[in-house]
């Protein structure tokens, strides 16, 4: 093993405070428009622009055959990045919503050969270990569905340095044979520090987002969108 193999293999915990608002469905069909959503968005936002960027993201979505992680807010997925790159296991467990807001537990470990995991492998991985405490009995673990993202994103600094992850997602997704199931937008705006100043700074921020696209944050996540499209019964998972 290489040691760049070495410290991929270290896994990471972290978390994620984060606002979802579901926009239309065409919003984010063409790139010009995540452009253009994007700049406004900064704007809006009265911070100072760090970096941005365009890129894609491919996910597998796991659950069991009766739903067990969607059903109490934890999600399994699998980040697959195109050639060159590692792929990640990825455990999320949400621990409450907040005016909106949702409180995230987030636990990676990298994959060298995803195609070869199994779904005792899955389960046996540490994301899978951490999510077995959380749902009770879980087993049968496989894909249930895709979501391939072409996502605009952007740094956002304020003059002391706090910061904020924007990005506003065209989202298709496809079911575990690779039909096209369904396509949507989402604006996302998340911190990863959870000190009051900037929890403070992420709900003001979010309050200019909602009054710019028109609608509240969503309380369901990307997962869970999946889940409902292909067969999770209940409308919500938390």
């Amino acid at each position: 093993m290489t040691v760049t193999e070495q410290v991929l293999r270290v896994p990471r915990v972290g978390v994620e405070h984060e606002y979802r608002w579901h926009l239309g469905k065409g919003a984010l069909a063409a790139p010009e428009a995540s452009e253009e959503l994007r700049e406004q968005l900064i704007q809006a936002s009265g911070l100072r622009l760090h970096e941005q960027a365009r890129i894609s993201q491919h996910t597998l979505c796991f659950d069991s055959p009766d739903w067990s992680l969607t059903s109490v807010g934890c999600s399994l997925t699998a980040l697959v990045n195109r050639g060159a790159g590692p792929s990640w296991l990825v455990a999320k467990e949400t621990v409450q919503w907040v005016d909106g807001r949702r409180d995230v537990l987030e636990l990676t470990e990298y994959v060298a050969d995803l195609v070869a995991l199994s779904g005792a492998d899955l389960i046996a991985s540490r994301p899978g270990q951490y999510l077995a405490r959380r749902a009770s009995g879980l087993c049968g673990l496989s894909v249930f569905g895709y979501l391939s993202q072409r996502r605009t994103k952007a740094t956002l600094r304020t003059d002391d340095n706090a910061v904020l992850a924007l990005s506003c997602d065209a989202v298709e997704l496809r079911d575990a044979c690779s039909r096209l199931v369904n396509t949507f937008a989402i604006l996302e705006l998340e911190v990863n520090q959870a000190s009051r100043a900037n929890l403070d700074l992420l709900s003001r921020v979010a309050g200019k987002f909602s009054a710019l696209v028109g609608r509240a944050p969503a309380d369901t996540t990307k997962p869970q969108i999946a889940a409902t499209h292909l067969g999770w019964g209940s409308q919500r998972g938390h």
